[in-house]
C-alpha cells in the first residue's frame, strides 16, 4: 500500500496531543474533547485556520465587559431627595433645600413580585394559610384516651398573623375599573434583609444591599443556598462625597452642628430610598390587589403585606427611627437602659408587652416644623425634651406613613447578628482568657477546644 495514502489513526492523534506539551491536561478533559469531536459538534473544516487562543479570550472579555457595563436585569438607577435642615429660619415663600442622593439600584417591587410568582418555585408557595396542631395522649389516669391538644408555630404561612390578613383581604373593596372581579384573593408574604457589607479589608468600598424573601414557602425551602429563593431588591447609596460641601455651605451652624446633621441626613435617606421602593404602583396593589398568571396557570389576585424586617442593630435603629443606644435602646419596645440587666426575667417580659413602642407621629411631625421651618438644632434643648425620652428621632418613618404599619413590629430576631456574631462570640472570647489566666500553659484551652 502506498504510504502516501496512509491516514494517521484519529486515536492515536488525540492520544498523542494529550500525553505531550503542556502537563497541565488532564485524563478528563481529553475525553471531553474526544465527546465533543464524536458528537460532530466540531468539525475540522469549520475551525478557523488562524484560530488563536489569546486572541479568542481577549474577544470574550471585551464582550464580558459590555455586558457589565449595563445595569442587572430589571434594575435601574435612580436618585433620591432628602430634606436638609438649614440652621435658619426660612423666610415667608421660602421652601426647604432639597438635596439629591444619586446611586440607587433597585429593582420595582411590583414586577419583583410578578416575576417570584412566575417562577418555577412559585410550584411551591402556600396561597391559603391554615393551622397545625400537635396532639399527644393525655398523662391523666382516669382518662389515658383523651388527647392534648397544642398549636404548632413553624412558617409564616401558618401564623396567626397571616390567617388574620388572608381574612382581611378578603373583605376589602375593589378599585371601580375591577368591580365584579371574582378571582381568589391570596396574600404574598413579603420579608426583607438587609445587611451593610464591606467588599474589602482594605479600602471603603461597600455594598448595602436590600434582599426579599416570600413568607409563602416554606422556611426549611428558603434556607437552602441552592433554591433561588433569595432575590435582590435594591442596593441602598450613601451619601455621596459632595454632600458635606454642599451642605456646608449652606448651614449656618455647620460647623458645631456636623455630626448631628449627618445623622439625621443618613436616617432620611434610608426612608427615603424605602419610600422610592414604596412606590405608587405597589401602594395600589397594597390595597386593591394586583392580578397574576401563576405558576400554575390560575390568575389570582395578589395583595402583598410585610411581615418581617430582619437586620443588625444599626439598621434597625435606622428602620425604627430610633437614636442608636438611647435612653430607650430597644426598637421594638420602651425598657430603659437601666434596666437592660433584667432581661430574661418575668417582670421584664411583662414590662416589654406592656411597654410596647409605638410611632410618635404627631411628635415627630412637630419637632420636623421646628427644625426646618424655624431653624432649630437636631438636637436642640426643644427637640431634645420632645424625642429623648423615647429614643426617638425626627425622622418621618417611610413604612408607617406609606403602610400605615407600626415598624416595631415588622422588626425581628437576627440571630446571626445578635446573637451569634454579638453575644456568643464576646462570651467565647472571656472564656477562653479566662482559662488562659487558669492555665496560663494553654492546657485548659486545649481541652475546651476538645469539648
Amino acid at each position: 500500500m502506498d504510504s502516501g495514502n496512509c491516514r494517521a489513526d484519529p486515536n492515536d492523534i488525540l492520544g498523542i496531543w494529550g500525553t505531550n506539551g503542556s502537563t497541565q491536561k488532564s485524563a478528563k478533559e481529553i475525553n471531553s474533547l474526544a465527546d465533543m469531536l464524536r458528537n460532530g459538534r466540531v468539525r475540522g473544516e469549520d475551525i478557523n485556520p488562524n484560530f488563536d487562543l489569546n486572541h479568542w479570550a481577549q474577544k470574550q472579555d471585551k464582550l464580558d465587559n459590555a455586558t457589565e457595563e449595563q445595569p442587572f436585569r430589571g434594575f435601574s438607577e435612580a436618585t433620591v431627595r432628602i430634606p436638609v435642615p438649614s440652621g435658619q429660619k426660612l423666610q415667608p415663600g421660602e421652601e426647604t433645600r432639597l438635596v439629591d442622593v444619586p446611586g440607587l439600584y433597585c429593582r420595582k417591587l411590583t414586577s419583583l413580585i410578578r416575576d417570584v410568582f412566575a417562577q418555577p418555585l412559585a410550584d411551591k408557595f402556600h396561597f391559603t394559610p391554615y393551622q397545625v396542631f400537635r396532639e399527644t395522649p393525655s398523662a391523666a389516669a382516669d382518662a389515658p384516651e383523651t388527647q392534648n391538644t397544642e398549636r404548632v408555630y413553624s412558617e409564616l404561612y401558618n401564623s396567626e398573623e397571616f390567617i388574620m390578613e388572608h381574612d382581611r383581604v378578603q373583605r376589602l373593596d375593589l378599585h371601580p375599573d375591577d368591580a365584579g372581579c371574582n378571582l381568589e384573593r391570596v396574600v404574598a408574604g413579603l420579608m426583607f434583609w438587609s445587611d451593610s457589607t464591606h467588599l474589602a479589608d482594605f479600602g471603603t468600598a461597600k455594598m448595602w444591599p436590600v434582599y426579599m424573601f416570600m413568607g409563602n414557602l416554606s422556611k426549611y425551602e428558603r434556607a437552602r443556598p441552592t433554591s433561588g429563593a433569595c432575590h435582590h431588591l435594591a442596593y441602598i447609596p450613601s451619601l455621596p462625597d459632595s454632600f458635606q460641601d454642599s451642605v456646608k455651605a449652606s448651614h449656618a451652624k455647620w460647623d458645631t452642628q456636623k455630626t448631628d446633621i449627618l445623622a439625621h441626613c443618613r436616617r432620611e435617606l434610608m426612608h427615603a430610598v424605602w419610600r422610592h421602593i414604596l412606590d405608587d404602583d405597589f401602594m395600589h396593589a397594597y390595597q386593591y390587589g394586583m392580578v397574576i398568571m401563576c405558576r400554575d396557570g390560575i390568575r389570582r389576585r395578589v395583595y402583598p403585606r410585610l411581615f418581617s424586617y430582619s437586620a443588625d442593630y444599626p439598621e434597625k435603629v435606622l428602620l425604627a427611627t430610633i437614636r442608636d443606644k438611647g435612653l430607650c435602646p430597644c426598637p421594638r419596645c420602651l425598657a430603659p437602659k437601666n434596666k437592660v440587666d433584667c432581661m430574661g426575667q418575668v417582670n421584664d417580659l411583662k414590662q416589654r408587652q406592656s411597654n410596647a413602642r409605638n410611632y410618635a407621629r404627631e411628635l415627630v411631625d412637630t419637632t420636623r416644623d421646628w427644625i426646618y421651618r424655624l431653624g432649630y438644632g437636631v438636637r436642640s434643648a426643644a427637640v431634645e425634651t420632645m424625642l429623648k425620652p423615647t429614643s426617638s428621632v425626627p425622622t418621618q418613618n417611610a413604612f408607617a406613613d406609606r403602610l400605615n404599619i407600626e415598624p416595631a413590629n415588622i422588626l425581628v430576631v437576627d440571630l446571626m447578628h445578635e446573637f451569634e456574631l454579638g453575644v456568643w462570640k464576646a462570651l467565647f472570647t472571656h472564656l477562653v482568657r479566662l482559662l488562659y489566666a487558669a492555665e496560663p500553659h494553654g492546657s485548659l484551652v486545649e481541652k475546651f477546644d476538645e469539648r
